[in-house]
């Protein structure tokens, strides 16, 4: 048996010593005609592209995406949707539907093959990260919220998951996850959710799910509408306490939730920027009765009704706004926290906590995070801004000293999350999530004037003056009037000014775009 098999390798050996395989890009090696014993080379393009897909769909999703940087032939095969489909179903068995997007099986198959959630202790000697724990039903990570005994999970299909006592305490004191985790699905159709803004974890006692329900039109029919709702949830045991219908033409994006539990305020964002409240008592959630509240206008859409709101951040007792155009409007409810963030109470109006304050900042903001007493911001440029109280170097300056107005800080933003005991880490990479940051313009690379010690007058050493020549020529390039007036609203966005003055310049090109009709027009002449 030894021989034969012996013999059998030996003529498989002879077989390949006479076959050459070359790169498809670059064809036979040179001078491999004249060398005996072999043949002509054969091409990996010969074979059958569902052939070399199914073998590709056999490497690791790091391998495959290796491979198809080495030349042109394997870009396009390691694109192919077939080859991300099978790997997708081998990462994924129970996810037989594609998604959305121009490439969804790709999506999916990276979505599921970056997804994670690791943790650090805070305290102790050692210092190590957690291994991932990684739920095989979610598809992908797209937000998480630990409470006190729990970890909520939701994944880019709107399943909510509930990992249940999903930390444990080791014999050496330190927290790591429990090996025998188990974890159910709360619920599906879910848009966002929400629960206490405290960072400590023991005042986490609902979750509040914001989802979309189908609902009877008229009782005794048989058919039904899409309405969006929230559910209240026990962190504990994962029942359901409370429920709350909206009407179908409402529908939200977000919510999230500032006060106390007796007059805990809810915040629902709508897809066109709206923002609506309501108050819910929940110490009285748990008793089983029916009652209505009260869905009114936020003052920051009703007395500002042409700010389009993106996205919300809220703390017990403030809450951040920040517009389409990335300009960012604060509320703060009490007198304490706002000495903390602006070092002052000489615009604080106790009677009116809910009127917004609209901070000066350089650039356009695209994301947030606001503590107790501090928030954090990210510009359009990657850049990180603090602002706040300092007394034990949250705002990561290097110094304990308070800031009063947003101070830039050399830091990476990363998609974090922290309690009293432990700084989470949620991975897992979207490919139809565009970079977010751009360069830096002309006028903050080259510099900004300075005034002029002697005379008082602001020195302009060319900075300034080229860089608006620059937005000229800009402008001058684009070749319809709508152009022209999409390119100035980026230039106004570059500009240092204050949020309000960027309002107030994209509201009136908005004005004069809407008057001119939409006509393009050429370019102008120079002597224009």
């Amino acid at each position: 048996m030894w021989k034969l098999r012996r013999k059998e390798v030996d003529e498989l050996a002879g077989a390949n010593s006479k076959v050459k395989r070359s790169c498809p890009s670059c064809g036979p090696e040179p001078g491999g005609e004249e060398k005996k014993g072999r043949g002509n080379p054969i091409s990996v393009q010969l074979f059958p592209p569902e052939l070399v897909e199914h073998i590709i769909s056999f490497l690791p999703v790091r391998d495959v995406v290796a491979l198809g940087q080495t030349c042109h032939y394997f870009h396009e095969v390691c694109d192919a949707e077939g080859v991300w489909r099978r790997i997708c179903r081998k990462l994924s068995p129970r996810l037989r539907e594609q998604g959305s997007g121009v490439r969804p099986w790709k999506r999916a198959a990276i979505l599921n093959y970056t997804k994670g959630l690791y943790f650090q202790a805070f305290g102790g000697r050692r210092r190590c990260l957690s291994k991932s724990v990684a739920p095989q039903l979610a598809h992908g990570y797209r937000r998480f919220l630990p409470t006190k005994d729990h970890i909520f999970i939701l994944d880019y299909s709107g399943t909510l998951f509930f990992l249940k006592n999903a930390l444990v305490s080791s014999t050496l004191g330190q927290i790591q996850w429990k090996r025998a985790c188990r974890y159910v699905v709360l619920c599906r159709g879910a848009k966002d959710f929400a629960s206490d803004p405290r960072c400590d974890t023991v005042y986490r006692k609902y979750l509040y799910v914001l989802a979309t329900r189908e609902q009877l039109e008229v009782v005794g029919t048989t058919g039904s509408r899409a309405c969006d709702c929230v559910e209240v949830y026990l962190q504990s045991s994962g029942q359901r306490v409370f429920k709350m219908t909206f009407h179908h033409s409402m529908s939200f994006k977000q919510i999230v939730l500032v006060g106390q539990e007796t007059q805990r305020a809810l915040l629902l964002l709508t897809e066109e920027g709206k923002i609506y409240s309501l108050v819910v008592n929940e110490t009285q959630l748990d008793q089983p009765r029916s009652y209505t509240v009260q869905l009114a206008l936020r003052k920051v859409s009703r007395c500002l009704p042409h700010l389009r709101v993106a996205c919300m951040a809220s703390n017990q007792s403030s809450t951040l706004y920040i517009t389409n155009e990335g300009g960012v409007y604060f509320e703060v409810h009490t007198p304490g926290v706002y000495r903390d963030l602006f070092g002052t109470l000489q615009a604080f109006d106790p009677l009116d906590q809910q009127m917004p304050l609209a901070l000066s900042l350089p650039a356009k903001i695209l994301f947030c995070a606001l503590g107790y007493n501090h928030l954090g911001l990210v510009d359009e440029f990657g850049r990180i801004f603090m602002q706040g109280n300092n007394r034990y170097g949250q705002l990561g300056t290097g110094d304990k000293m308070d800031r009063g107005e947003p101070t830039q800080v050399p830091l990476c933003a990363c998609s974090l999350c922290s309690t009293r005991e432990c700084l989470y880490m949620l991975s897992s990479h979207d490919i139809e999530h565009h970079p977010a940051y751009r360069d830096l313009p002309a006028s903050k690379v080259v510099g900004t004037p300075e005034p002029n010690p002697g005379s008082g007058v602001l020195q302009d050493p060319g900075g300034t003056a080229w860089a608006c020549k620059e937005y000229l020529s800009q402008i001058y390039s684009c070749p319809t009037l709508q152009d022209r007036m999409e390119k100035m609203k980026e230039i106004v966005g570059w500009m240092p000014l204050l949020a309000a003055q960027k309002d107030f310049f994209w509201e009136a090109l908005d004005m004069l775009q809407k008057a001119a009709g939409g006509v393009g027009q050429g370019p102008p002449t120079p002597e224009s």
